[in-house]
This record gives structure tokens, sequence and C-alpha cells, in this order.
């Protein structure tokens, strides 16, 4: 319990210092984790491709993101709205990246619907 709040703790902390990576994503997703990867995984890979769009970054097109109509692609009740809202572009960029493979391994685990 201690290890977890001062994993939260300093994930936290590199938040507000702009510092939102690809180990703080790993980091966070462990914490909020309620059992359904799947769905964790889409709704924040979703957020971080809207996040790249609205800042206009190229979303890769094997990705097939395509944000709601005449939306920029963000939601602001997304926890992860604000978090990639602070992130540096090229860490945002690793961030989807990352997800991708990540929505991959699990659909080849059978965890996709």
């Amino acid at each position: 319990m201690i290890i977890a709040s001062l994993e939260h703790y300093l994930v936290t902390v590199n938040q507000i210092h702009n510092k939102m990576n690809v180990k703080e994503l790993k980091n966070e997703l462990r914490l909020t984790a309620d059992g359904d990867n799947w769905g964790n995984a889409m709704l924040t890979w979703f957020e971080c491709a809207g996040q790249m769009n609205k800042r206009r970054l190229a979303v890769p097109v094997d990705w097939q993101y395509r944000p709601g109509m005449g939306l920029d692609g963000t939601d602001e009740e997304n926890y992860f709205c604000s978090l990639f809202r602070s992130s540096h572009d090229e860490d945002l960029v690793q961030i989807g990246e990352f997800l991708c493979r990540y929505c991959r391994l699990l659909e080849y685990k059978g965890e996709s619907y």
C-alpha cells in the first residue's frame, strides 16, 4: 500500500511538471486498472489520438482514428485528457505508439471485444 501510494505521488508530481511519458502512463494504467484492460486501453488511446489531432500532429493512418464530426477529438471528462494536455508532442506520439502496440497485444490475447 505504501509503495502504491508513493508511486501515485511520483506520477502526480511528474504530471504537474509536464513529464507524462510512456513510463508514467504505464504506472498510471497499473494504478487505475479495474479489470477491463481492453476498454481502458482503447479509451486512453482514443484520447491520445484526440490530443494529437487537436495539436495537428500526424495521427498514423493504421490507427484508423476519426474524431467526431465538428469536434477536436478530446474528451474533457476522460481521466487522461488533462494528463495528455500537459504532455510534450514527442511524448504524446510515443504514448500513442505504445498504446497501439498494447491494444494489438490485448487483441492477440483475446481480450478485445
